[in-house]
């Protein structure tokens, strides 16, 4: 397995482009066919040939049941919840059991004078109106899940009360352009009791998200090569479910050369923001589970969050799993019209609206984001399927209000067809309950149509979450394996995949998935996670003149031969035009100083009939010979330069997947 594990060698690499080039070649079309017309966008639709280019290049396709969601029983039986808390508390060198710091964790749904005063509980800060409280926020307290603090889950490993592992997840997908992490790799424990068919209310989920740190981020994403080598090494038919199981035992338990394991205490939370990892639960284990124990209020399903907060070393160690809010998920009392909250308020003047670009920017919901300053305080401490702490169309409402008509003038400004509604509906996807429990219509009711957009919508299988206790027969490896919901198969591992493939293909710098890679002195260049045709990232070009020139780092062309004779670009143009009439033009220039070429004119575009407000395909002329001779040499000094000649403040304008095309 190791041996696969590694990047493959360049010639390999090389070796299998020249045979998807060839193959290619002999699809039943002709150049002729696709050219465009001069001053016209290219109408070829690529996916037919861009997906047969993807899988020829790689040396063998990618799985995603291998290499993006694993829920093979055989496989996750190797993992146990005991083993992961152990491992965590070894580390942390903590006079602690995996049943005292199990019992920790579900004991923070308790009352603290129920409690077993092993940590926080969850009335710990009690604001008015609510019995308990995190982030500002009111939570169910207690909760009929605390009860599981009684309980021994290790004494009996095939008891209702038992854990089972049922997902390893590979979400290279969450790495930041900069490679500041790489990404997020995760492992699902549900409750036996689950596997039950029928058994809705005896279901419980402890999610462990471990953000993994990038050893070298110097070097950007490419850092964490060998963790996406890995993954994809699994899908590698060659290679025998028993080695795919120990491979990723190693990984989660042990790492990669040069990387920490993905199991590891400052891997879910230690350190606060955005990218520090996190424990979820998602619970259903209501109180008719716990006949003969004192009665509980009935509570519904939750979905919580915690960080694994540890300190000190010897006897003054410590290791508390310690309640946190739901990132992503802002309260539903913002979206509240008449709320004199400061929070509310804040959150209906510049909060919200400040999110409006990058919730429109696509309409794949894999790409929508919040912006990283989104304010923290704003989200909420649980979210839930029932009630109005997270249904933000009932608090939003279907009247006039200052947040709509901010929303409104947000959408116009960018030119987008897209109702504030559907802002808040995606913003409602990104949210736990959201995501887990859709609705789509003011009244809360679930459906599997919530409207995120205009080409997508979250569909799923299974009540409530995207992976599930129940088996299925496993067509892929034998044996059995856990079910997962449509939304996973259909639209989130697709979008994986394609990342991982880009990832594995592309030159960084044509991709736009480095920054710093292109630089102008007129233009204000940024990456753009939101808005992008592949990859993670695309260019965001904001034109405060006239004539921006955004020029490349050197490459080299080594990993692209047989290099075609068209540099094709994938451009957007904003609707936001101050002139229609007349939106400008782009042209590209290339060098290669060892060749003896420098600043070679290699075509112009022009913009105005290129349709605005998604991706186009744009192809300039046809290089000289001598160019592309030039190119097939793999020269290192390769370097491009884009022209955009546009109406001054126009835009802005994306700038996507250059490649060279025949």
């Amino acid at each position: 397995m190791r041996t696969h594990s590694g990047s493959a060698p360049a010639g390999a690499w090389r070796r299998a482009r020249r045979a998807a080039l060839v193959s290619l070649a002999m699809l039943p079309v002709s150049c002729a066919d696709i050219a465009p017309t001069e001053g016209d966008p290219a109408d070829l639709a690529e996916g037919d040939t861009a997906s047969a280019a993807q899988a020829l290049s790689l040396p063998f396709p990618i799985e995603g049941r291998k290499s993006l969601v694993v829920t093979n029983a055989d496989i996750l039986s190797a993992f146990t919840l005991k083993d992961v808390l152990q491992q965590l508390i070894d580390q942390a060198g903590v006079s602690l059991t995996p049943l005292q710091l199990f019992q920790q964790l579900m004991d923070t749904n308790r009352k603290a004078a129920d409690g077993l005063g092993l940590g926080p509980n969850c009335d710990d800060v009690v604001i008015p109106g609510s019995d308990g409280s995190i982030n500002g926020w009111p939570i169910d307290c207690p909760r009929a899940v605390g009860f599981e603090a009684d309980r021994d889950p290790f004494a009996d490993e095939t008891a209702d009360n038992a854990y089972v592992a049922t997902t390893l997840s590979n979400r290279f997908d969450l790495a930041p352009p900069d490679g500041a992490n790489c990404g997020e790799y995760r492992v699902v424990f549900a409750r036996r009791s689950g596997m039950t068919p029928g058994a809705f209310q005896l279901r419980n989920f402890i999610i462990f998200e471990a953000r993994m740190p990038n050893p070298t981020p110097s070097l950007g994403r490419e850092g964490c090569r060998p963790i996406v080598d890995f993954w994809y090494g699994l899908s590698d038919s060659a290679e025998s479910l028993a080695a795919r199981r120990d491979a990723l035992h190693d990984f989660y338990f042990e790492g990669l050369p040069g990387f920490e394991p993905v199991i590891h205490i400052d891997h879910y939370g230690q350190n606060a923001g955005p990218f520090g990892g996190q424990i979820r639960t998602n619970e259903f284990l209501f109180a008719p589970e716990v006949v003969g124990d004192p009665p509980v209020p009935f509570t519904t399903w939750n979905l919580r969050e915690f960080r694994l907060l540890h300190s000190g070393s010897g006897s003054s160690a410590t290791l508390v799993v310690t309640p946190s809010f739901v990132k992503d998920t802002p309260a539903a009392p913002l979206f509240d019209p008449a709320s004199t909250d400061a929070r509310a308020v804040a959150f209906r003047s510049t909060a919200f609206p400040g999110l409006v670009e990058r919730l429109a920017a696509s309409d794949d919901i894999n790409r929508f984001a919040f912006e990283p300053l989104y304010p923290t305080t704003m989200n909420a401490g649980e979210s839930q399927m029932i009630g109005l702490q997270n249904n933000y169309f009932a608090t939003f409402g279907s009247g006039p209000s200052a947040l709509r008509t901010s929303i409104q003038n947000k959408l116009t400004a960018m030119g987008s067809a897209l109702t504030p509604d559907q802002i808040v509906g995606r913003a409602f996807s990104l949210s736990c309950s959201g995501c887990h429990e859709p609705i789509g219509d003011a009244t809360g009711s679930p459906t599997v149509d919530l409207d995120v957009g205009t080409t997508k919508t979250l569909a799923k299988t299974s009540p409530f979450v995207q992976t599930t206790e129940q088996l299925e027969t496993d067509p892929i490896e034998g044996g059995q394996r856990f079910m997962i919901s449509e939304a996973l198969t259909d639209l989130f591992i697709p979008f994986r995949q394609d990342v991982m493939a880009d990832f594995l293909l592309n030159n960084p710098i044509l991709g736009f998935e480095k920054p710093g890679a292109w630089t102008s002195t007129q233009a204000q260049l940024s990456l753009h996670t939101g808005r992008a045709e592949e990859g993670i990232a695309s260019l965001q070009v904001l034109t405060p003149g006239s004539f921006h020139a955004i020029v490349s780092q050197n490459f080299s062309t080594a990993g692209l031969t047989p290099v075609g004779n068209r540099i094709t670009l994938d451009l957007f143009v904003s609707p936001a035009q101050p002139n229609p009439s007349w939106v400008g033009n782009i042209e590209v220039l290339i060098s290669i100083p060892s060749k003896g070429i420098n600043n070679q004119w290699a075509g112009n575009f022009p913009l105005t009939p290129v349709p605005r407000g998604s991706f186009q395909r744009i192809q300039f002329g046809v290089l000289p010979a001598a160019t592309l001779t030039a190119l097939n040499a793999a020269p290192s000094d390769v370097k491009l330069q884009f022209n955009l000649n546009v109406t001054s403040n126009s835009g802005p304008y994306y700038l996507d997947n250059v490649r060279f095309e025949n």
